[in-house]
């Protein structure tokens, strides 16, 4: 069953949590782009299935890139009741009602969510969604890496050509198969983009 884009997550209550930051979802898109890239080392000449792989986890990857940028931290407390043997015990927000006997605190939980209009598998989309620095600065590292992209329209044009590779590259079974796929031309300059934009966003 596909995720509803309005699915909230479950407060953890009195759960301990782990702050993670935009940082974290960079490394994250750095392990998929690094397997694609690995991957392409071995690849027969014909039909082979890890060129499905590689496509999707390359997709994926400037995905998670783009969208490490497009996020905001959304903060969410959990309301928590000490009672006077220790235990800890979640209490309405509307129910607080401090005594003596019983200490009420307020856990500050926060998550990490994509922005409004940036929930989409659409790359070009994502990457229009940028602020016009990180823009530059990828499309800088991209050309330094591959003669292909040079200026906004080369890379917007490579993103539209691929914006649905993260979909439909994932069955490549459902598809006719044939001996050479002809979106393979894409492949070196798919590895070029991931090199670059994993140069450009490493460090910010």
């Amino acid at each position: 069953m596909a995720r509803s884009k309005d699915r909230k997550p479950a407060n953890p209550g009195v759960e301990s949590t782990i702050l993670i930051d935009h940082k974290e979802i960079i490394e994250s898109a750095s392990a998929y782009g690094d397997v694609a890239i690995s991957l392409a080392n071995n690849l027969s000449p014909y039909d082979d299935p890890k060129l499905n792989v590689i496509f999707t986890n390359g997709a994926l990857a400037l995905e998670l890139y783009f969208k490490s940028q497009l996020i905001e931290r959304i903060f969410e407390p959990a309301h928590v009741e000490i009672t006077p043997d220790g235990e800890v015990v979640l209490a309405k927000e509307d129910h607080l009602n401090p005594t003596t006997q019983t200490n009420e605190i307020k856990i500050l939980h926060s998550r990490l969510q994509i922005k409004d209009g940036c929930k989409t598998h659409k790359l070009a989309k994502l990457y229009g969604k940028l602020s016009q620095d990180t823009q530059n600065s990828i499309l800088n590292a991209v050309a330094n890496e591959t003669s292909k992209i040079q200026t906004d329209k080369e890379i917007l044009d490579f993103l539209k050509a691929i914006n649905d590779f993260f979909v439909i590259k994932r069955y490549h079974f459902e598809g006719f198969l044939t001996g050479v796929e002809s979106d393979r031309r894409h492949l070196h300059t798919l590895l070029s983009v991931l090199k670059g934009v994993k140069s450009a966003l490493a460090d910010v």
